[in-house]
């Protein structure tokens, strides 16, 4: 786009009305911001100007009322201007979760994977890529077509969203690669999106029992390899920019089948030798433990949710955390029922003594909303004669409901898809309200216990949208909800490149959704980690003097 283009001049105008605008009004609701930038002379004097900005009011009107999605919003010159004005804030952002795998771009991939291709072993790279993401996968001719496989589509969740992460780490198998991601990985978020810290998830070890997960060359990978790597690679960028710093946050699959059956007996077995790893690593390179100081646990959670479930990796963390380790856990994103998603939370908390709770959406989602929507969808179907899908959220929460003896044949008559009456209706009502009632109070005492502990919860508003499927728009994300109830939030990508996103694109989704509420000040106070609010004021008239001067 020519710098001259009428977008490109609206775009630049209406940034440096942001800076004015927002540093003289220290940082209210982007609502109370567009109105007094409306009425400004300066807006008011230039047709293009007012005229831009009147849409975007009215569209942000329309989006809080469902007459339009949010894309709409996001791709309006306004919101670029926004992402300006975000991107310009003198203090870098913090992304407190990023997974390594999901932040790789397409321009880092290709050059490297069509090697692999052209080289000894392409039969068997071509036969991994087929295997997930099928025939039409192939040939991988430019970087156009690896960015189409990195992306995860509009339809697809969470079990594609795993599997669709191998591309990348067909490359990740030695030192020197792990390296080149890492700086390739800081370069892109500084230069880009204004982050100047991440949080990097990422994976120890990749042995597995899983045939699906093992890839060639992996088997010569070490956690020296891995873990070293990657500390040269951002160390090589906090060279050259330093104000860049990051922490390494190895993670460790939950699920029971993930560690190497072939040279331990169990996964405890396998979970204790890799916190040796990890502490003789420390030992041996003094250097990692500033940034190499916690862990997390990452995967598919739905039938991890039972005392029993955490026990495998119970010791192990304990260990660690008599050397200092924090833990943070994803739980709360995915669930069979909401009960055992708020369970997976609690126990969390109570057996590995968690300080940082990543997604926590089972802690957002208001139960009587959730339910009341699920009855009404089942309802439907039944009035229709469907039966429910076994294995579906809604055959999980029926068959788990609170139902009384008197009206177990009314859960089994939904299930069959025998039409109800009006009495059965009634009774079903009931057992969704009584169901409601009793999660809501567990949820709500499992939350006020996270705050009391002070442990902190990451949002990540896009992947909890784009995967979870538990709420339809990103305006029922509970980020407001739970920075109203005095939760110490964090935000973070988590693999943006697979997501589509990015760290401002996060930045503009919280405030869109919420654009009467949340105060760009406050946003930009959990974006830093800056907790002294004057300071943020400080910051916002620097940007100002420099917006005058350029």
């Amino acid at each position: 786009m020519s710098k001259t283009s009428p977008r490109h001049y609206v775009r630049d105008e209406l940034a440096r009305s942001f800076i004015e605008m927002i540093s003289e009004t220290n940082g209210i609701t982007l609502d109370d911001t567009l109105s007094l930038m409306v009425n400004s002379e300066r807006i008011r004097k230039d047709p293009q100007l007012s005229r831009a900005l009147n849409e975007f009011r009215g569209l942000v009107t329309a989006y809080q009322s469902d007459q339009i999605g949010i894309d709409t919003l996001l791709t309006h010159v306004v919101a670029e201007a926004l992402f300006d004005f975000f991107k310009r804030f003198p203090k870098t952002y913090r992304d407190e979760h990023t997974h390594l795998t999901g932040a790789l771009s397409s321009g880092f991939i290709y050059p490297r994977l069509k090697k692999l291709l052209e080289g000894p072993h392409r039969e068997i790279y071509e036969k991994k890529i087929r295997e997930i993401y099928g025939d039409e996968a192939l040939p991988i001719e430019d970087q156009e077509d690896v960015d189409r496989l990195l992306r995860l589509k509009p339809e697809e969740r969470f079990s594609r969203y795993l599997s669709i992460l191998m591309l990348p780490k067909l490359l990740l198998v030695n030192r020197e690669a792990h390296a080149e991601a890492a700086y390739h990985l800081a370069s892109e978020l500084f230069h880009q999106y204004n982050v100047g810290f991440v949080r990097l998830k990422f994976s120890l070890s990749r042995a597995t029992a899983d045939e699906s997960e093992k890839v060639p060359g992996l088997e010569n990978l070490t956690e020296d390899d891995v873990v070293l790597g990657l500390f040269e690679g951002f160390q090589r960028f906090k060279k050259e920019q330093p104000r860049w710093n990051f922490t390494l946050a190895p993670s460790f699959r939950k699920e029971a089948s993930f560690y190497d059956s072939s040279k331990f007996k169990s996964k405890q077995e396998h979970f204790l030798h890799q916190v040796n790893q990890i502490l003789a690593l420390i030992d041996a390179h003094p250097e990692l433990e500033a940034v190499m100081n916690e862990v997390d646990t990452v995967g598919n959670e739905s039938e991890l949710f039972r005392k029993s479930h955490f026990i495998d990796m119970k010791l192990g963390f304990r260990k660690l955390q008599y050397r200092g380790f924090k833990i943070r856990s994803h739980h709360g994103e995915v669930w069979k029922t909401l009960r055992r998603g708020i369970q997976a939370v609690d126990n969390a908390m109570n057996i590995w003594r968690i300080d940082t709770l990543e997604h926590g959406l089972s802690l957002g989602i208001n139960p009587n909303y959730y339910f009341h929507s699920l009855m009404q969808r089942v309802l439907k179907w039944n009035a229709r004669g469907e039966a429910i899908r076994p294995g579906t959220l809604e055959f999980n929460e029926v068959s788990d409901m609170d139902w009384q003896d008197y009206a177990i044949e009314v859960r089994e008559k939904l299930i069959r898809g025998d039409r109800l009456n009006t009495d059965e209706i009634r009774l079903f009502t009931k057992a969704k309200f009584h169901t409601a009632r009793e999660v809501e109070l567990y949820q709500h005492d499992v939350l006020n216990r996270m705050i009391d502990k002070q442990v902190s919860l990451v949002s990540l508003p896009t992947s909890n949208n784009r995967l979870s499927a538990l709420f339809e728009d990103h305006k029922d994300h509970p980020f407001s909800w739970w920075e109203k109830k005095g939760v110490e939030l964090g935000i973070g990508t988590d693999n943006y490149v697979t997501l589509d996103t990015n760290f401002i694109q996060e930045m503009l989704i919280l405030l869109l959704t919420d654009p009467y509420d949340l105060k760009i000040t406050k946003l930009l106070m959990v974006a830093t980690g800056e907790t002294r609010r004057p300071y943020i004021s400080h910051l916002l008239w620097q940007m100002r003097k420099s917006s005058e001067l350029a």
